[in-house]
């Protein structure tokens, strides 16, 4: 064996480790702040700054929003929205 041949063959199995190592890691939370603005309007709130307040990332991964309501005499109002992959729900 040459070292040209031993060298080639010898990084197939770190790069197959490589790939099974990153498909064996948990999913991310997936939802993104457009899935919190959709319930947001839904609830008749019209959505301005949106700001992720917990994100738990692994198998049942969720995030956290706040959603500060627009367009209304209070300047103190928000939502909180919390989505599981790509389900939103309503906290308060």
């Amino acid at each position: 064996m040459d070292y040209a041949t031993t060298r080639r063959t010898g990084w197939y199995p770190t790069a197959a480790f490589a790939v099974m190592a990153v498909l064996a890691l948990p999913p991310a939370a997936l939802a993104t702040p457009a899935e919190a603005r959709s319930v947001a309007i839904a609830s008749n709130c019209k959505p301005g700054k949106i700001e992720p307040l917990r994100q738990i990332v692994g198998g049942s991964g969720e995030t956290v929003f706040k959603v500060s309501c627009t367009g209304g005499k209070s300047k103190d109002v928000f939502i909180v929205v919390q989505c599981r992959v790509h389900q939103c729900v309503l906290l308060r």
